[in-house]
C-alpha cells in the first residue's frame, strides 16, 4: 500500500502513512484516520490479518439516493455538522474556537489565540494580570489547536488547589474531558490493567498537579510516552513562575521543580505557560523560564530583547483594560482601625508579654554563633504571627512550644533547621502551598501537622541553651499561656467589630439580607475560634444555617457544594458568611455573589494577600466595587509594619501588576528573620515602603510592561483588530444558536426524545428549553453522568444518588447566553455549545461512520421557482503528514434542468448560481417536502446527474487544490525561513554572551549555577548548528499536502411547486 493512499478497514477510512520499516517480513502499515469522529487517530496494522481491508473506493458516489431521500430537516442537520467540522490550517486569520465554547467573550481574550495561530509551534507565555481569565484564554488556544489537528495529546499541570477549577472550566466551557491523574487514578489503572501499565497511555488529555509532575513515579511514564519530542503534543503549565529559579540573591539558582519541568517540557511540541508574575526580579531566572518555554528563541542567562518577547508573550494589566472600558471592579483596600482599648486589653497585654519574652531570648542568644542566633529568633517570629492571628492560635502554639522546650542533641539539631524556617515562614499545613516544592521530599514527608513545625523551631532555638535558661523561659511561657487561655474564651475587638458590621450591613429588621462576606485567616485554630465567637455574638440571627467554612481538610465534594451555595442566588441558599483558611486562597472563584472580603489576619507573604483578594476581584464580578478590609490596632506597634506591607503590596500591584518572587522573598525575610520588634517597628515599616530596595525589579518589570501610555495605546489598537477579526470569523464560521437548536431538536426526535419550550423567571424574555430525562433516548449507557452535570445543585452531604436525582431537576437549556440584569450568567440555565457533552453525544449520530452509511445523501424539495434545479455539494479535503486535515471546504455545483431533461451548468459567481444557493438555504430551513411521485421522478435522474456534476466538481476543485496547496507551501516556506532566522540570531547572540565575563561576585551555589549555565551554552551552540538544518525543514514539511480526497456531501433537487 503506497504512502498517501486511502484505505478502508474496521468500518473507517484511513490515510496510509507507508509501511513500517521495522517489520521486514510482514505487510505492516502505519495509518491515520480521516473520519470526522476520529480525526488523526493512529493505528498500526498487519494488512493481511485485517478482515475485509481494501483500498477506498468511490462507493459513496454510487450510493447517493440509492435507497430513497432524506427529509429536509435531516439533510439540513447533516449539512450543518459538515460545516462545523470543516477546518483550514492555511487561514491564520480565522478564529473557530470562540464559536464552539460556552463563554461570554471579550475581544482582549483573543490575543493569545491570535498569537498562537501566528506561531509554527505554540510556545507562548500568557502573563495577564490576576483575574483576567487566563484559564479561558488557554482553553481557547487548546480548543483551536484541537480543531486544526495540531494537538492530540495534552497535559495541564497546575497547583493542587486549582485542579478542580481547570477540570470544571475545560469541561463546561470547552467540552474538553480531562482525566485527573493522581494517586487514586494511578492505583485504579494498575488494578484494572496491571502494575506495569503506563497511566499516560490511557488517554489523551490529563490534569496533574505540579507536585506529582515533579515526582519520578509519574514523570518517568510521561517521558516514556513523549520520547525525544512527541509531535502534536502540548504542555499547559499554570502558575509557571514556580518553575523559574528563585533562590540566590544575585543569580537565581535552579530548584528541583525547575529541573523537573525543564526535563519534561522538552518532550512537548507545543508549550503554553500561564503566570501573572513571570518575572520574579532575577533576569537570569526569567530567561531560564523562557528557555523552558521556547529553547529555540531563548537561552537562560542571555538577555532578552523586547522584540523577542512580542511574538510569544501576552501581558495586559487590569487597570489598563478598565481604563479602556472593559468591565472590571474597582478594588478598595480599607483599613479598619481598632483604637481606644484599655491598656490591659488582652491583645495589647499579650503583645507586650511576647515582646518581653523575645528580649529574654535575645539576651541568651547574644553569646551564640550567628547561625544559632538566627535559628533562635525564628521561633519568636512564628509565635508572633500566631498571636497576630488570634489568642487561640497563640494558645495552641504556646502549648506545643512549652512541651518541646528542651535543648536538642547534635543529631537532632541537624534535622531541625529547615522545619524551623518553615514555621517562621508561615507554612500552614492546612493551606495547600505550592512553595513546598522548594523543600526536600524528606522534610515534607516528616511534617504531619503544624505541631511538628512548632516543635522543630522550639528545639532548634534552644541549641546550646543551659538548663537554668530553659527553665526561666518556660516559666515566662507559662505566664503567657495563662493569659492566652483567658483571652481565647472571649471575642476580641476585631470579632466585635465584625459582629457589628454584619448586623449593620448583612441584616434588615433582624433577618439576613442578600449581602455576603468572605473572611480569611491563616490558621485553622483561628478559623474555628472566630466562628465560635461569632456564633455566640450573633446567636439571635440563627447563624448556624448562614455560616460555612473552607479549609485544607474540606473534602472536594464539600468544597464544590459550598462553592455552589455561596455563588448561587441568595434566595436559593441561606449561606452568607464564608470563613476560609488560606487553603481557599486560589482555585476557587467566589465573585458571583460577593464583593466584601475581610482579612482577619495578614499573611506576611504578599502573594497570599493578593491571592485572597483575587477570589472576588476578577472577571465576571457583577459589582462595580469590591472591598478588601484589614485590621490595624492603633495601640500596637507591630501593626504599623503590617499596614506598611499592605500599602507596599497594593502599590506594586497598581504600578507593576503583581509581586515577583524575589521581592516577595525579600519582604518575607525582613519580617520572619527576627519578627517585628517594638523598637524597630517604625524603621522596619519605612524600609518596607522604601522604593530603593526594589529599583532593579521595578526597572525590569517596567521594561516588560512598557510605559502606561504606550501600553494602553497598544492594547486599545490590538483590541480593535481582534474585534474586527472576531466579527469576520463570525460571518464565516460562526454557529448560530438557532442552527444548533435545530440540529439538537432533530437528533432528539430521531432518537426518542424531544425539546420543549420553557421559561425562567429571572429573565422572562430568554428563549430556553427543557429535555425530559425519562425519554427513551436517555436510557442508554453513559447518559447518567451527562444529565447529572445539568442538575440545579450538587448532592447534599450524605444524600443518596437516586434521592438526589429525584430531588434535583435538570437546568433549562439555552443556545445563547442568558444574562441576568446584574450581568451574571443565569445559574438555572445551561448554555449549550457545539462542544458541550450533551451536544456532542447527540450530534455524534450525524458525524459517526454508522450514521453516514445510513444517510441517503439526497433530498427533494419544493420551491417557488419556475425551473427545476439540482445542486451537488462536494467536500474537498487536503491532508498533511499523519492524516492532519490541512484544508477543507464544501464546493457547490449548481445546474438547471432544461425542458429537454439536459443539465445546464450554472457558472460560479453569476446571479443564477447565487439565486439557486439562496433558494436551497431557504428550502432547507422551511421548505415543503416533495410528494413520493416527484421524489421518484427526481431520483430517476440521479445516476446521470451525479456523473455530470461530479465531473464538474472535480474540474472546479483542481484550481482550488492547486491554489490552496501553493498557499500552504508558501506558508511553510515562510515559517521555515522565520525559524532559520530565529535559530541563527539565537546562536549569534549566545556566542557573544558566552565570551562576556561575569561582572558580579557570587556565593558558592550561585557560582555553581553560573558555571552550569555556561556549560549549557557550549552544548547549545553545538546543538543549534544541527537544529538550523533540521528544525526549519520539520516545520515546512508540516504544510506538505500528501493526499487529497473528493467526496459527496449530498445531492438536492429543487422542484417547482407548480409541477
Amino acid at each position: 500500500m503506497e504512502f498517501g493512499e486511502f484505505v478502508e478497514l474496521r468500518g473507517r477510512k484511513w490515510l496510509s502513512q507507508g509501511a513500517n520499516l521495522l517489520a521486514k517480513d510482514l505487510n505492516v502499515l502505519q495509518l491515520s484516520c480521516i473520519e470526522d469522529d476520529a480525526q488523526g487517530e493512529e493505528a498500526t496494522v498487519i494488512w493481511d490479518a485485517e478482515i475485509a481491508a481494501h483500498s477506498a473506493t468511490d462507493s459513496l458516489w454510487g450510493a447517493i439516493g440509492s435507497t430513497g431521500t432524506d427529509t429536509a430537516s435531516t439533510f439540513s442537520a447533516w449539512l450543518k455538522t459538515v460545516d462545523w467540522n470543516s477546518t483550514s490550517v492555511a487561514d491564520k486569520g480565522l478564529f473557530q474556537a470562540p464559536f464552539r465554547a460556552g463563554i461570554r467573550l471579550d475581544p482582549y481574550q483573543l490575543a493569545p489565540l491570535q498569537k498562537a495561530l501566528d506561531l509554527p509551534r505554540v510556545n507562548m507565555l500568557i502573563a495577564d494580570d490576576v483575574g483576567l481569565g487566563k484559564t479561558i484564554e488557554a482553553g481557547l488556544v487548546l480548543r483551536e489547536m484541537l480543531l486544526r489537528g495540531r494537538v492530540n495529546f495534552v497535559v495541564i499541570a497546575c497547583p493542587p488547589s486549582m485542579i478542580m477549577q481547570w477540570h470544571e472550566e475545560l469541561g463546561q466551557k470547552f467540552g474538553i474531558a480531562a482525566t485527573i491523574l493522581d494517586r487514586n487514578y494511578l492505583a485504579q489503572i494498575r488494578r484494572r490493567r496491571g502494575f506495569g501499565t503506563n497511566p499516560w497511555a490511557s488517554g489523551s488529555c490529563f490534569l496533574v498537579s505540579h507536585r506529582l509532575l515533579a515526582d519520578e513515579t509519574y514523570a518517568s511514564g510521561l517521558r516514556e510516552i513523549l520520547g525525544p519530542m512527541r509531535s502534536n503534543s502540548m504542555l499547559i503549565l499554570d502558575e509557571a513562575h514556580h518553575a523559574a529559579p528563585a533562590s540566590g540573591s544575585r543569580y537565581a539558582v535552579d530548584s528541583q521543580f525547575t529541573r523537573a519541568i525543564r526535563d519534561i517540557a522538552q518532550g512537548f511540541e507545543h508549550r503554553l505557560f500561564l503566570s501573572a508574575t513571570p518575572h520574579n526580579g532575577h533576569s537570569n531566572s526569567f530567561t531560564a523560564l523562557l528557555e523552558i518555554l521556547d529553547p529555540h528563541r531563548f537561552t537562560r542567562g542571555v538577555p532578552v530583547e523586547t522584540a523577542d518577547l512580542e511574538p510569544v508573550m501576552v501581558r495586559r494589566l487590569k487597570s489598563d483594560l478598565r481604563a479602556l472600558g472593559e468591565h472590571f471592579p474597582e478594588r478598595i483596600v480599607e483599613e479598619v482601625k481598632i483604637d481606644g482599648l484599655a491598656t490591659d486589653d488582652a491583645d495589647l497585654r499579650l503583645s507586650e508579654m511576647l515582646e518581653s519574652y523575645g528580649a529574654m531570648r535575645d539576651a541568651r542568644l547574644h553569646a551564640m554563633t550567628a547561625r544559632e542566633r538566627a535559628e533562635g529568633k525564628l521561633v519568636f517570629s512564628g509565635l508572633q504571627q500566631r498571636l497576630l492571628s488570634s489568642p487561640e492560635a497563640f494558645r495552641k502554639t504556646l502549648e506545643v512550644h512549652l512541651r518541646a522546650m528542651k535543648a536538642p542533641t547534635t543529631a537532632e539539631h541537624a534535622k531541625l533547621s529547615s522545619l524551623a524556617t518553615a514555621f517562621a515562614d508561615g507554612k500552614e499545613v492546612d493551606g495547600l502551598d505550592e512553595d513546598d516544592l522548594n523543600y526536600s521530599t524528606a522534610m515534607t514527608d516528616d511534617v504531619d501537622d503544624d505541631a511538628s513545625l512548632v516543635t522543630a523551631a522550639t528545639m532548634a532555638g534552644l541549641a546550646g541553651a543551659t538548663e537554668p535558661a530553659v527553665e526561666d523561659e518556660k516559666s515566662f511561657v507559662k505566664l503567657m499561656l495563662e493569659e492566652a487561655r483567658k483571652a481565647s474564651l472571649k471575642p476580641d475587638a476585631r470579632v466585635r467589630w465584625m459582629a457589628s458590621w454584619i448586623r449593620q450591613n448583612m441584616t434588615s429588621d433582624g433577618n439576613w439580607n442578600d449581602r455576603r462576606l468572605i473572611v480569611f485567616t491563616e490558621y485553622q485554630d483561628t478559623r474555628l475560634w472566630l466562628q465560635n465567637r461569632l456564633l455566640e455574638l450573633l446567636d439571635d440571627l440563627d447563624p448556624d444555617n448562614h455560616f460555612a467554612s473552607l479549609t485544607g481538610m474540606t473534602s472536594q465534594e464539600d468544597r464544590e457544594r459550598i462553592k455552589f451555595a455561596f455563588n448561587c442566588n441568595p434566595s436559593e441558599s441561606p449561606l452568607r458568611l464564608l470563613i476560609c483558611t488560606d487553603a481557599a486562597r486560589e482555585g476557587i472563584n467566589l465573585q458571583k455573589g460577593c464583593h466584601d472580603l475581610v482579612h482577619f489576619d495578614l499573611p506576611w507573604n504578599p502573594s497570599r494577600l493578593e491571592q485572597r483578594n483575587g477570589r472576588i476581584d476578577r472577571k465576571l464580578q457583577p459589582a462595580p466595587t469590591v472591598f478588601c478590609r484589614y485590621f490595624r490596632y492603633a495601640q500596637r506597634p507591630t501593626d504599623i509594619v503590617q499596614a506598611a506591607l499592605v500599602r507596599k503590596t497594593e502599590r506594586i500591584r497598581n504600578e507593576l501588576g503583581a509581586v515577583g518572587r524575589v521581592i516577595e522573598d525579600r519582604l518575607m525575610k525582613r519580617l520572619t528573620s527576627e519578627g517585628i520588634r517594638r523598637d524597630r517597628a517604625v524603621a522596619l515599616a519605612a524600609e518596607l515602603e522604601n522604593d530603593d530596595e526594589t529599583a532593579t525589579y521595578r526597572a525590569e518589570i517596567r521594561a516588560l510592561n512598557g510605559t502606561e501610555e504606550k501600553r494602553r495605546k497598544a492594547v486599545g489598537e490590538e483590541n480593535a483588530k481582534l474585534r474586527k477579526t472576531l466579527e469576520d470569523s463570525r460571518r464565516r464560521v460562526g454557529i448560530l444558536g438557532s442552527d444548533l437548536q435545530q440540529v439538537i431538536g432533530i437528533a432528539l426526535s430521531q432518537s426518542g426524545g424531544h425539546l420543549t419550550h420553557s421559561s425562567v423567571s429571572s429573565v422572562p424574555s430568554a428563549t430556553v428549553f427543557t429535555i425530559h430525562e425519562n425519554d427513551p433516548v436517555f436510557s442508554g449507557a453513559g447518559w447518567a453522568p451527562i444529565l447529572d452535570d445539568l442538575r440545579l445543585a450538587p448532592p447534599a452531604k450524605g444524600q443518596k444518588l437516586n434521592e438526589w436525582r429525584a430531588a434535583q431537576p435538570l437546568k433549562r437549556l439555552s443556545f445563547d447566553p442568558v444574562i441576568l440584569p446584574d450581568q451574571r450568567d443565569a445559574p438555572e440555565v445551561c448554555h449549550l455549545h457545539v462542544e458541550h457533552r450533551l451536544v456532542r453525544r447527540l450530534v455524534a449520530r450525524f458525524v459517526s461512520q454508522g450514521f453516514r452509511t445510513r444517510l441517503n445523501r439526497a433530498c427533494v424539495l419544493m420551491v417557488p421557482n419556475a425551473q427545476r434545479r439540482v445542486v451537488l455539494l462536494g467536500r474537498m479535503s487536503l491532508y498533511g503528514p499523519k492524516g492532519v486535515r490541512l484544508h477543507e471546504e464544501v464546493i457547490p455545483i449548481t445546474a438547471r434542468i432544461g425542458a429537454d431533461g439536459q443539465l445546464r451548468l450554472l457558472r460560479p459567481g453569476l446571479d443564477a448560481e447565487a439565486l439557486t444557493l439562496a433558494s436551497l438555504d431557504d428550502s432547507l430551513r422551511d421548505g415543503k417536502a416533495a410528494s413520493d411521485a416527484i421524489s421518484t421522478e427526481a431520483l430517476s435522474r440521479r445516476r446521470g446527474d451525479v456523473a455530470s456534476l461530479r465531473s464538474e466538481f472535480e474540474l472546479r476543485s483542481a484550481p482550488i487544490i492547486k491554489a490552496v496547496t501553493e498557499q500552504l507551501q508558501e506558508l511553510g516556506k515562510k515559517e521555515e525561513a522565520s525559524m532559520r532566522r530565529l535559530l541563527i540570531d539565537q546562536r549569534a547572540r549566545l556566542q557573544k554572551r558566552a565570551h562576556e565575563p561575569e561582572q558580579s561576585e557570587f556565593n558558592f551555589e550561585e557560582q555553581r549555577q553560573v558555571d552550569a549555565d555556561r556549560r549549557h551554552w557550549q552544548k547549545k551552540l553545538d546543538r543549534l548548528l544541527t537544529e538550523i538544518d533540521v528544525e526549519p525543514a520539520k516545520i515546512r514539511k508540516g504544510f506538505d499536502v500528501v493526499a487529497c480526497r473528493l467526496e459527496p456531501v449530498g445531492l438536492i433537487y429543487l422542484w417547482p411547486e407548480t409541477t
